[in-house]
């Protein structure tokens, strides 16, 4: 676990923070390249990028802090200090939503086409994202004999629950597993046939493998066997499918 990097000076930079960073920059770079194909400016999406970074990382703040209120509730100027980590990021991937949705709205675009171009830009972004989690020590598995476990070290968040345990590296899993739902993401948007689905299949796609990481990550809540993210990942992946289905019924009518 390397939380620091290094230091610049007497500052120091955390990895979290600049992985996240790096995601944000790698999935704008992408969008702007796929806003280009679908006959927009880039700098359309160099102003969306701010709606998106602001409102991603306010929403994923609110859903962890909701989720740790019990310490936040006496510890609140911690709230702001994210570069210790701290992000849910189904939380920031809804506020992202949302805020395309209305900056398309604003700007009288279609915000499908938007939500197609920033899908696979969104899934690189995340990708990267878990190699800072890694590093951080959080976001982590459960207890593990795998030859694949990994014992974080004191200091982590990891190791405040599982002291010296080998546990399941599932920030790396969800690494590897969406560079894999952005490659799949790339071959579908070669054969887009509306505006939408792309979209539409990220929201399968990325809820089913969020979907089976989650049976490995550790959650200190379940409702019949499931963590409250597979229950909001079971609703995102109905609007997928309904999304798919329902176009391409239209599409079959006409």
């Amino acid at each position: 676990m390397y939380p620091i990097l290094f230091k610049i000076g007497a500052f120091p930079v955390y990895s979290y923070g600049l992985m996240v960073a790096l995601g944000f920059l790698l999935g704008i770079w992408f969008a702007c390249r796929f806003a280009v194909k679908e006959g927009l400016k880039a700098e359309t999406i160099l102003d969306l990028a701010l709606w998106v970074i602001i409102s991603s990382i306010i929403g994923a703040r609110f859903f962890y802090v909701i989720g740790q209120l019990s310490y936040y509730k006496d510890n609140w100027l911690e709230i702001f200090m994210l570069q210790r980590g701290g992000l849910v990021i189904l939380g920031g991937v809804l506020a992202a939503i949302l805020a395309t949705y209305l900056f398309a709205k604003k700007h009288q675009l279609s915000f499908l086409k938007l939500f197609d171009i920033c899908t696979p830009a969104t899934i690189i972004g995340i990708s990267i994202g878990r190699i800072g989690c890694f590093l951080n020590g959080c976001c982590f598995g459960v207890e593990t004999d795998s030859f694949l476990g990994v014992v974080f070290p004191p200091g982590s968040l990891a190791y405040s629950y599982f002291p010296h345990e080998h546990i399941w590296p599932t920030q790396l899993f969800s690494s590897f597993s969406l560079l894999l739902v952005f490659g799949l993401l790339l071959f579908i948007y070669k054969h887009k046939k509306y505006d939408g689905f792309v979209f539409y299949w990220g929201l399968v796609l990325y809820s089913l493998d969020r979907f089976t990481v989650e049976f490995f990550r550790f959650s200190p809540m379940r409702w019949l066997n499931l963590t409250p993210s597979q229950w909001l990942l079971l609703v995102l992946f109905g609007v997928g499918v309904y999304g798919l289905v329902h176009k391409s019924s239209s599409r079959l009518i006409k």
